[in-house]
């Protein structure tokens, strides 16, 4: 019978011992994570840098949304949606650069 403690280093372990449904419901306080698995490959630092990133870009996509949009500047200009896309388009003003 295997026997499962709590903190592995405290030299008096009978105090610590955990029974076997105790250590299974708990197993994962006990595993290795992150950057104690042998096939990691991203730092700390490389996630928080990923996780950043992403916020940033929803960040940027929400002010594109909500400032360049056709509808924003058609807004912006008082004008009708359809007559920003036929300016994007150069259905309208093509003589303008």
């Amino acid at each position: 019978m295997s026997t499962y403690y709590a903190v592995p280093s405290t030299p008096n372990r009978k105090r610590n011992r955990l029974s076997r449904t105790e250590y299974q419901s708990r197993r994962t306080e006990f595993a290795a994570r992150g950057n104690d698995l042998p096939q990691t490959k991203l730092l700390a630092i490389d996630i928080m840098t990923i996780r950043s990133a992403a916020r940033q870009r929803q960040a940027l996509l929400k002010h594109i949304r909500e400032n360049l949009s056709n509808e924003a500047v058609a807004k912006q200009f008082g004008v009708h949606v359809r007559t920003i896309e036929k300016v994007r388009s150069r259905e309208t003003g093509s003589h303008v650069a």
